[in-house]
């Protein structure tokens, strides 16, 4: 054990006990509030998706404001986290708190990219989405007039309770104050190490356990095979168990715990995976979750025939406040039989039955729900993403989330193109067998042998300011939907039952 002093990388920690939520810049700035519970935020998402349940995810507005488009009208205090497009055109606009005057108007395009004048380019994730945060203390209506077909969007935010000051986004600030300056730089930073703390390890063949003592905050955990470091320990599993608790509250492939699964860290933009919360490379897997701890943690890698070496950076601490939460997570596979007939094919209008959605997270309980990581392995060439994330909050019987497509949820879109960012990014993995889109229409001009090959195809998204607090419990699902083989309809075909197959990661905070 020694006491390793490393860079900063987040500033401005929040003490144990502080009950509001951060708003704004703040909410990037400021890891550490993930697991502290507080109870005045919900999340949700205004978006573009098939009112009537089915596939035609586009050209659907919140009405319209001053004649313009709304992509999302809502009542303060809160603040926006995240807008998306898959093929933005015209302007956007924001109206703040009734004013007349938008506080944003920029090209639609140019804000998704993080290139709007006056406005920080540092929260853009490719061409697709924009995390700036837009706080406001009464209300926000975002418009895009101009914004053609298809017309694709999201936008995320977070509504806080009342007594929760909020002040309002302006322009002329956008780019200053110390929140900003501690935002912009953990985001430019996201793959540094983090704060000070103390380093404990353990090893050994085939298992290794590393057990704490008394309260604290694990700030990184590093695995590898000391022998082999960029061994992707493809039968190792991971467990860790809070507080004595006989029940591991992480309980994963050790591989698909650091979105490794299969071993295509590689494949990443860089040849690694760089993450706010994960890392994977030649040197192993690192994760920089914050894991608070009020009476030991034990975390316990297993893998036959491996040198395992566990290391850990524990801030510790006399106790924990009541309202720490402890970090969890939770794996499932499942391979589906190919099933893709004549009367399981329906067209985009058809509307989906939920029933049949991927599941990646159903809980009881008071927590945020902070990110998913998806692996799919897809049969043939055309595409397997169209499914919709639905995520259900405390009960209800719709969802407060609902996107317009698997791809979009992970901050792309049209399919997958390797991206990597600091909060999402996507991986696909197909082999080489290759037909033209002409011969994906046509299906007497295909290439038999393309349409049952096995893509593997990776994607994760993190939630470090549109968190999604649940009271009660929560329910994370995708629709599992792709395109179908059979000759299509001219809207489109479409199949639940095409025999792709399903794995994934959730990672969350509870209350004890």
């Amino acid at each position: 054990m020694k006491k390793v002093l490393l860079l900063a990388l987040f500033a401005g920690l929040i003490s144990a006990g502080a009950q509001s939520p951060k708003v704004g810049y703040q909410s990037f700035a400021d890891f550490d509030q993930l697991w502290v519970y507080d109870g005045k935020v919900k999340t949700a998402m205004s978006s573009s998706t098939d009112v009537k349940g089915g596939n035609m995810d586009m050209w659907n507005f919140h009405g319209h404001y001053r004649g313009e488009p709304v992509l999302a009208r809502i009542e303060g205090p809160g603040s926006v986290y995240r807008v998306w497009s898959a093929f933005a055109s015209g302007w956007i606009k924001v109206y703040i708190d009734g004013k007349s005057r938008p506080e944003i108007c920029c090209g639609f395009k140019n804000y998704l990219k993080g290139k709007c004048a006056g406005l920080p380019g540092n929260f853009s994730v490719g061409r697709t989405a924009n995390y700036m945060p837009i706080p406001f203390a009464r209300s926000i209506i975002i418009t895009a007039p101009g914004f053609n077909f298809p017309a694709y969007y999201q936008v995320s935010f977070q509504s806080c309770d009342r007594s929760v000051e909020v002040k309002s986004f302006s322009r002329e600030s956008a780019k200053s104050g110390e929140a900003f300056e501690s935002a912009a730089s953990a985001w430019r930073n996201f793959g540094s190490p983090l704060q000070a703390g103390m380093e404990f390890a353990a090893s050994g063949k085939d298992r290794a356990a590393l057990d704490l003592k008394a309260a604290g905050v694990i700030r990184s955990l590093a695995i590898a095979d000391a022998d082999n470091p960029s061994d992707p320990l493809k039968a190792g599993k991971l467990e860790i168990f809070w507080d004595g608790n006989a029940r591991p509250a992480v309980d994963a492939p050790v591989d698909a715990f650091f979105i490794n699964q299969p071993d295509l860290k590689d494949k990443w933009p860089g040849a690694s995976l760089k993450s706010f919360f994960i890392a994977a490379g030649k040197n192993g897997y690192s994760a920089k979750f914050p894991m608070p701890f009020a009476n030991g943690a034990k975390v316990s890698v297993s893998a036959p025939g491996k040198n395992l070496k566990i290391t850990a950076l524990v801030e510790k601490r006399d106790s924990l406040p009541q309202n720490a939460m402890r970090f969890h997570a939770f794996y499932k596979a499942r391979e589906f039989p190919e099933n893709e007939k004549r009367e399981n094919i329906f067209t985009l209008t058809t509307p989906v039955d939920p029933k049949n959605n991927w599941v990646a997270l159903e809980e009881q309980g008071k927590g945020k729900y902070i990110g998913c990581a998806i692996f799919v392995k897809s049969v043939g060439t055309v595409w397997w993403g169209e499914g919709d994330e639905m995520t259900y909050i405390d009960g209800s019987a719709k969802p407060q989330i609902q996107g317009t497509g698997t791809e979009d949820e992970f901050n792309w879109s049209w399919g997958y193109a390797p991206h990597m960012s600091p909060v999402s990014g996507t991986l696909p993995v197909i082999p080489a067998c290759k037909e033209s889109i002409v011969a994906q229409i046509i299906p007497i001009l295909r290439n038999k042998e393309c349409q049952k090959v096995r893509g593997d195809n990776i994607g994760y998204r993190f939630r470090p300011s549109d968190y999604v607090p649940f009271e009660k419990s929560i329910k994370v699902s995708y629709e599992i939907l792709g395109n179908a083989f059979l000759t299509p309809h001219p809207i489109g075909n479409l199949s639940q039952e095409r025999g792709d197959d399903y794995a994934s990661v959730a990672y969350w905070y509870e209350l004890p």
